[in-house]
């Protein structure tokens, strides 16, 4: 193998390539901490496979991404751009994944986008004091400065905003994306759930710049709604899950209970860090660490729908998306039936799940018919469907520990709509 290359082999593309700017930033601490990062946080608790990593789901989207300028034949320096930002756009990504991020939310305003780009910018390390001690790599920053690369542009590109150029950022933040791509590919075949069969080939070979915006030919449109399918399915069976939720749920507690908790001092942590110094930080912590590391998790105690909800109790759930509000009702639970603190928890999932993964509803895909620039819902009836179905199918769930269940069950719908 030549030295100035390296080949990584990756169960879901073959061997990708790096070499050059890649090659080294390969070796950038922010990259290799994603090695210790679960790409789907706890969802092996219940797809005993999905241990992989946002290493090999960055790995894979460059890989993508760089196919795809390949296929659109951008230029040289639009494909370093496009492939670096792919590589890089996790890196801002904490313990666990997606799990913690509504706490950077509301302490900070920020969200791991915001933390990928200060570590783009310069401006945040991922390693503590006294490990930069032992780290002699240079970091992401350093060395897209040393090859002159336009930190800014990446950044933006990122965040999908790229007016001069917005095919740029379409390919990696879009309703149908390079990212989209690997995730809902990788994370099938982790899982072992059949829905992420996608044509890759077949997507990219379809792909087109037209009227400086990222469009697909008409030949595209059926891997188009099998995209948008896999998305909407996985969503609903792996990453919304009741347990993988559940376990969610309680770390995202016990993280919010340390009086003390400063978000970038646990966003710089691996997924076994955290849940090492979690025990260290009280009796409640240790309890859910323990409990979460022999899976002996809270249950469902109550659940409804969007369907079954009776109209008085709409604005109940709209008062429930904010934080304060549910944390209110959680203590009223605990005060009025006598039981230990952050052990009744609320979730109400809507309003984080578009906070996660805001192309969830988006199908809006230029289409292009004998050079006639079309949207997706004049060819399918898929897309319509896919932004009327609802995700999760709970509005609002309460769990709580087992012992408790039963009390919980018995007075939920009084406490929360009385």
């Amino acid at each position: 193998m030549n030295s100035a290359s390296k080949t990584i082999r990756d169960p879901i593309h073959g061997d990708i390539k790096l070499e050059g700017l890649f090659l080294e930033l390969i070796e950038a601490p922010e990259i290799q901490r994603l090695y210790d990062i679960k790409q789907l946080g706890f969802a092996h608790l219940v797809f005993p496979g999905a241990h992989h990593t946002r290493l090999e789901h960055s790995l894979g989207t460059y890989h993508v991404a760089s196919k795809a300028a390949e296929q659109i034949e951008l230029d040289k320096d639009e494909k370093e751009m496009i492939s670096c930002a792919a590589f890089l756009h996790d890196i801002g990504h904490g313990p666990f994944s997606h799990t913690l991020e509504y706490i950077l939310r509301d302490t900070l305003n920020a969200d791991h986008v915001d933390l990928t780009e200060k570590l783009i910018f310069g401006e945040h390390e991922i390693f503590n004091q006294k490990e930069k001690e032992y780290i002699v790599s240079p970091n992401v920053f350093e060395i897209l400065n040393k090859h002159g690369m336009n930190q800014k542009e990446i950044a933006n590109i990122i965040r999908g905003n790229t007016n001069k150029k917005k095919y740029l950022g379409q390919l990696l933040t879009s309703p149908v994306d390079v990212d989209q791509i690997d995730y809902l590919i990788r994370d099938s075949y982790y899982t072992g759930v059949a829905y992420g069969m996608i044509d890759i080939e077949r997507f990219l070979q379809t792909l087109i710049i037209k009227n400086n915006q990222l469009a697909v030919r008409k030949k595209g449109v059926g891997v188009l709604e099998n995209i948008l399918m896999a998305r909407n399915l996985m969503y609903s069976s792996v990453y919304f899950h009741k347990t993988v939720r559940i376990a969610e749920l309680m770390l995202a507690k016990a993280i919010e209970k340390i009086e003390d908790t400063k978000p970038f001092d646990f966003f710089k942590m691996t997924d076994a860090e955290l849940i090492n110094d979690l025990k260290k930080k009280g009796s409640f912590q240790y309890e859910i660490a323990t409990r979460l590391k022999f899976r002996k998790l809270f249950k469902q105690a109550f659940t409804t729908s969007k369907s079954t909800l009776e109209k008085g109790s709409i604005d109940i759930i709209s008062k429930l998306e904010k934080l304060n509000f549910r944390r209110e009702k959680e203590k009223e639970f605990e005060d009025s039936l006598n039981l230990p603190s952050g052990h009744v928890i609320i979730d109400v999932p809507s309003y984080e799940l578009i906070q996660a993964e805001p192309r969830i509803k988006q199908t809006d895909i230029p289409i292009i018919d004998e050079d006639k620039v079309k949207r997706l819902d004049d060819f399918t009836p898929v897309a319509k469907a896919i932004r009327l179905r609802e995700i999760p199918d709970w509005i609002v769930m309460i769990i709580t520990d087992e012992k408790y269940k039963e009390i919980v069950s018995k007075n939920a719908e009084n406490i929360l709509f009385g």
